[in-house]
């Protein structure tokens, strides 16, 4: 009889070492949820980045566009001064033309230079954006490349102990049945549990 208290007493022991593994593998997973969580906000964080890129790739098209006005407007200004040009030989004639022309330079001038703003504007936010779109994608691959690999380790770890528990359990119960068979079948571990 003292015999069973005394492994009566050794399973208990072992129950307990059992029971505290199983709680910090517990707490484990739960600090990886926690990290999953956080990695997963990060991830929309970087669906909403690039949602803003798309947004302005139609005004990179629009720059575009602006350009060839631009380049038009330009051309048109250089036809215009050519004109001017000719316009200033027969200037005591022509005071008039000369002054709407004049005008009309002034006019694609300021918008040419509107237009050079707006695109160094549109081109240095959509190179910000771009940055910090490259920059979260990394630190995201980073983050994850790590905790996949902490994962992997953790379920080795897991898989390690309950291995080695389980071989245990068997052994002990081995061993139970060499000492007292006929008992054997009662202290199963899913004889318990039925």
């Amino acid at each position: 009889m003292a015999l069973f208290k005394g492994r009566s007493s050794l399973l208990e022991v072992q129950n307990r070492a059992l029971i505290k593994t199983a709680k910090e593998r517990a707490a484990q997973i739960e600090k990886l949820e926690a990290e999953l969580e956080t990695l997963q906000r990060r991830a929309a964080q970087t669906e909403k980045l690039e949602a803003e890129l798309e947004t302005l790739q139609p005004r990179a098209a629009q720059t575009e566009k602006l350009e060839r006005e631009l380049q038009s407007f330009r051309e048109k200004a250089e036809q215009q001064e050519n004109l001017l040009q000719a316009v200033q030989r027969g200037a005591e004639r022509q005071s008039g033309e000369i002054e709407r022309l004049t005008l009309e330079r002034d006019f694609y001038s300021k918008r040419a230079s509107a237009l050079e703003e707006e695109n160094r504007e549109l081109t240095e936010s959509a190179t910000k954006y771009s940055v910090q779109a490259q920059k979260l994608e990394r630190e995201l691959t980073e983050v994850a490349t790590r905790y996949s690999l902490r994962a992997q380790k953790l379920e080795r770890e897991l898989t390690e102990t309950a291995t080695k528990y389980s071989l245990w359990g068997q052994r002990l119960e081995r061993e139970l049945a060499r000492i007292d068979p006929d008992g054997a079948s009662a202290r199963r571990f899913d004889a318990q549990q039925e």
